[in-house]
C-alpha cells in the first residue's frame, strides 16, 4: 500500500505543476496556442471555425 500512495502523489503533484503552469502563463498573457494566439490564421487549433 505505500507504494500505491507515494506514486499517487507523485503524479497528482505532477498534475498539480502542470495547472499551476499553465495558470502562470495565462497570467503572463502567454497564450495556450502553439501558433501564438493567431488561431484563425493557423488553422490547427479547434476554435477556427469553417465557413
Amino acid at each position: 500500500m505505500g507504494p500505491t500512495i507515494i506514486v499517487a502523489s507523485i503524479i497528482g503533484l505532477v498534475f498539480v505543476a502542470i495547472i499551476v503552469n499553465e495558470i502562470r502563463k495565462k497570467i503572463q498573457g502567454k497564450s495556450s496556442c502553439s501558433c501564438g494566439g493567431n488561431c484563425g490564421a493557423c488553422g490547427l487549433c479547434p476554435s477556427k471555425k469553417e465557413d
